[in-house]
């Protein structure tokens, strides 16, 4: 009765053809019947290196020789088993313990301590054959960078590759960079700025929600300021910039400072966030708290210019009193009939005018890129290049396709069906002016809604709103004068530290 085996072969993809299987196998059956083997299945791993053990076919007949069904592992070589001499040992005692041995059909072994000797030189020089390889692609890969050349891994979101693999600004995508940047300097929380980027759908260059870790890999590569880098190689102007040089440091002193002082930053709670500015130095002012020496919070309001270096002087001022001025000044606006129609009427001309919703673009753009990417696997999989990856891409890319089409669907109706009136409009600031007291919800949802920005001086505060001045009762801008600011300044004592 003849022995059962199995055949395992691999290629990878430096220096070898797929064709190349067809070969190993074709040598591995001609060993077989010369020696009197029945061969029971045959595992292939196509575009596979043997440095690593991560092989899924290699593992499956791991896994098959517990069964005890054959007693032999046909390879063409001791190579495709493994070019590590630690997982060519490890897994060879793995299959000796089920009574499996390996077998080269080309290199002809005694199984005795000569033959273990010869195994042993046969599997050091895989290894040294597969770190020269490494060495020579690494060799490439730095004469690549030297060029500015991409080297390969994932493009850093808002970049894309030229023909000649040189990074090449990708603007939609580099919009959202830029915005991230900004979003940073208004103050925003990375849980913030995280939500409202997966909230819009953006994604991360490797297609996925933003997380904090993608987060920090965008805040902290200087290649965004245009300087190409890898390992040692660091080159100043060699590749589009995305953000400019001092928007960079700014951002990188501003998440320093707040590591370094262990501030709480919660724009979630700071209902001005994004439209508060200092009027001594034109930056906007951000939202921070800090406790005192008897553990007592506080928020307020901050320049972001406030802690630099000869930065500005304004002083911190209270974040609940300024938006209870702010949203007390357009109570009273909206508290007058009149007034209320005025805006009501502008909103609806704004709303005939308006054009296609940015939102809904955005969504279009995303499906498209999407069904592009499902193409491309489902073209993969046709021309027979079948793996666990890229099945797993297609089910992921058909998810996010349904979701983004339900998303789209309901953005359209949203934008298309809903027509406002003006009776709708008032009756929106009528309900609204009424649940201010309930929850600061309210109040965000007003200030978003006719705020255009507030302006902080030392004497004053200037209120911009979203509407045009068309008659006295709808001033623009309001002024309110400094008796308001003696109780919005923080006392001294209680001002956190400057670095």
């Amino acid at each position: 009765m003849s022995e059962a085996a199995v055949i395992y072969a691999r290629y990878s993809s430096d220096r070898q053809r797929e064709e190349s299987i067809e070969g190993q196998i074709r040598v591995c059956k001609d060993y077989a019947r010369r020696n009197g083997l029945t061969i029971l299945h045959t595992y292939v791993d196509r575009a596979m290196t043997g440095r690593t053990d991560r092989r899924p076919e290699f593992q499956m007949m791991i896994q098959d020789a517990a069964t005890q069904n054959f007693e032999y592992v046909l390879v063409y070589k001791l190579n495709r088993f493994a070019r590590n001499r630690y997982d060519s040992t490890k897994y060879k005692h793995k299959l000796k313990k089920y009574g499996v041995r390996v077998i080269s059909a080309m290199e002809n072994i005694a199984d005795d301590s000569s033959g273990i000797l010869l195994e042993s030189v046969i599997e050091g020089m895989a290894e040294y054959y597969s770190a020269e390889l490494a060495e020579n692609v690494m060799r490439g890969m730095t004469e690549n960078a030297l060029e500015c050349k991409w080297t390969g891994g994932p493009v850093p979101l808002g970049y894309k590759l030229d023909e000649s693999h040189h990074l090449i600004i990708d603007e939609p995508n580099a919009v959202i960079v830029r915005k991230i940047y900004q979003m940073v300097l208004d103050g925003h929380t990375p849980a913030t700025i995280i939500r409202e980027l997966n909230q819009h759908h953006y994604l991360t260059s490797t297609g996925r929600p933003f997380s904090y870790s993608s987060l920090r890999s965008i805040l902290y590569n200087e290649r965004y300021t245009g300087t190409f880098i890898w390992h040692k190689i660091r080159k100043p102007n060699a590749i589009p910039p995305i953000v400019d040089d001092k928007v960079f440091q700014a951002v990188q002193e501003k998440l320093k400072y707040n590591k370094e002082n262990h501030i709480k930053k919660c724009s979630d709670n700071y209902l001005l966030t994004g439209k508060l500015y200092c009027g001594l130095c034109g930056s906007k002012m951000s939202g921070t708290s800090g406790t005192s020496k008897n553990r007592t919070s506080y928020y307020y309001y901050t320049c972001t210019k406030h802690h630099q270096k000869d930065g500005c002087h304004l002083r911190n001022v209270r974040a609940d009193i300024l938006e209870d001025i702010v949203c007390e000044q357009i109570t009273r606006i909206l508290s007058i009939p009149e007034a209320v129609k005025a805006i009501a009427k502008q909103a609806i001309v704004v709303q005939q005018q308006k054009k296609v919703s940015l939102v809904i673009q955005s969504l279009k753009n995303q499906i498209a890129d999407a069904n592009k990417k499902l193409q491309n696997c489902v073209q993969a999989i046709e021309s027979g290049l079948v793996s666990d990856t890229i099945i797993n891409h297609v089910q992921s890319y058909e998810k996010r396709l349904k979701d983004l089409k339900a998303e789209l669907s309901r953005e359209e109706l949203l934008d298309g069906d809903t027509e406002l009136t003006e009776e709708h409009i008032e009756f929106f600031f009528y309900s609204i002016t009424r649940k201010l007291k309930t929850a600061n919800k309210y109040k965000s949802i007003l200030l978003s809604s006719l705020v255009r920005c507030v302006i902080i001086y030392d004497e004053y505060v200037e209120i911009q709103y979203n509407y045009k001045y068309e008659l006295p009762i709808l001033q623009n801008p309001v002024q309110i004068g400094s008796s308001y600011l003696q109780s919005m300044v923080i006392h001294p004592r209680l001002e956190l530290g400057t670095p």
